[in-house]
């Protein structure tokens, strides 16, 4: 890569929460004073190894080599010895396997001023934050962490999410101890080992293939080496078949490395099908528990509009009770009034026999006087 194109990544890189999260140690990165010499120190392995050291006190010390000097081979070895310690320590301490593919140390040992060993970088910043958060020091590293920015704090506690809690990077081997397990987590971790093992074979069948190459380009390498001064140029034929193994040799590659893309793409189709399906799995759950809510809705909209009907029945009621109070109060007040006039009618009827009384008399006194005044005219 390019100085002008690996520089602005590496800087870049170099204020990532991993390699910000490594400085809290304390350990002396960047003699230089710049990015690209605390890159350096980072791919020497020596800080690394020593931080390690610090997680894993109780870890048998192998001797790192101090001086690298950019010897290649010196970085390899310190890289080894660190990936052993890791490894180790997930294994027997935490009883985890790592199940994500380990940075390949002979691409930062040969070559670690490029954009792929920047991504090997990060996968082993990323283990060894794993080792930091679960060894027996964990508070204190922890403590350290909060200490940084809130983006730093997040991305951080996501890193430590996806190294602890990601199956299909770090597997939990304590399920082996634990006898037997819930159905549903015996389902899903079935999943997560069918995936892991389809991952395992098709990295061993890419290995292999890698080896296949290497062999033929070695042989290749032998059959096309220049031909002594002496040679007589009549062996065309010979050359011509040199030729022809070399571009055989060339498609093959070619073909290996496409049937390799489509594995990838096959794998990477095989995962988003395997979300799908999980993904579908959640929805038809989703999809029983709404009819179950929906069915009870109807029941309780059944429900309702009985009991509307029933008040709608007794809303008409009251409309009719409240008339016949109405009623009832108009009858009240005209029993009032028939008891005046029945009052009156019997004042009406005592008038009535007082003036009949009177009547009778008047009618004695007429005759009594008539018959005075007959007598008094026969006289």
């Amino acid at each position: 890569m390019e100085c002008e194109v690996f520089t602005p990544l590496l800087e870049q890189f170099m204020v990532t929460p991993l390699v910000t999260w490594v400085k809290t140690f304390g350990q002396s990165f960047g003699k230089g004073g710049n990015k690209l010499s605390e890159y350096i120190d980072l791919v020497d392995g020596i800080c690394l190894n020593e931080i390690m050291l610090q997680i894993n006190p109780k870890a048998s010390v192998q001797r790192t080599n101090k001086n690298v000097n950019n010897d290649s081979t010196l970085r390899i070895q310190n890289l080894k010895i660190l990936i052993g310690q890791i490894k180790s320590y997930y294994q027997e301490t935490l009883q985890q396997l790592i199940m994500m593919p380990l940075p390949n140390i002979l691409v930062l040992g040969k070559t670690p001023l490029c954009e792929q060993s920047l991504e090997e970088m990060k996968k082993l910043l990323l283990l060894l934050l794993g080792c930091a958060v679960q060894c027996e020091q964990k508070e204190e590293y922890i403590e350290k962490i909060q200490g940084l920015d809130f983006d730093t704090k997040a991305a951080i506690a996501s890193h430590i999410q996806e190294v602890t809690h990601n199956q299909e990077k770090v597997l939990d081997l304590q399920w082996l101890e634990a006898g037997s397990l819930a159905p549903e987590d015996l389902d899903s971790l079935s999943r997560s080992m069918a995936f892991h093992l389809k991952r395992l074979v098709d990295e061993r069948d890419e290995q292999l293939e890698t080896i296949v190459e290497l062999t033929q380009e070695r042989d290749c390498g032998q059959l096309s080496a220049p031909a002594p001064s002496a040679q007589s140029p009549n062996d065309s034929p010979s050359m011509h078949r040199t030729e022809s193994r070399q571009h055989l040799s060339v498609e093959l590659a070619d073909a290996k490395a496409k049937i390799r893309r489509l594995r990838q793409e096959l794998e990477e189709k095989s995962e988003q099908l395997m979300d799908c399906r999980q993904e579908l799995e959640n929805l038809e759950v989703e999809l029983k528990r709404i009819q179950q809510e929906n069915m009870q809705l109807l029941s309780d909209a059944r429900s309702a509009r009985a009991y509307r009907d029933e008040l709608d029945a007794l809303r008409e009621k009251a409309i009719r009770v409240d008339k016949l109070e109405s009623e009832v109060g108009r009858y009240k007040e005209r029993l009032h009034d028939i008891e005046f006039y029945k009052a009156r009618v019997e004042e009406l009827k005592e008038d009535n026999q007082v003036l009949l009384e009177t009547k009778t008399m008047l009618e004695d006194q007429l005759e009594k006087g008539a018959l005075k005044a007959k007598h008094a005219w026969r006289d």
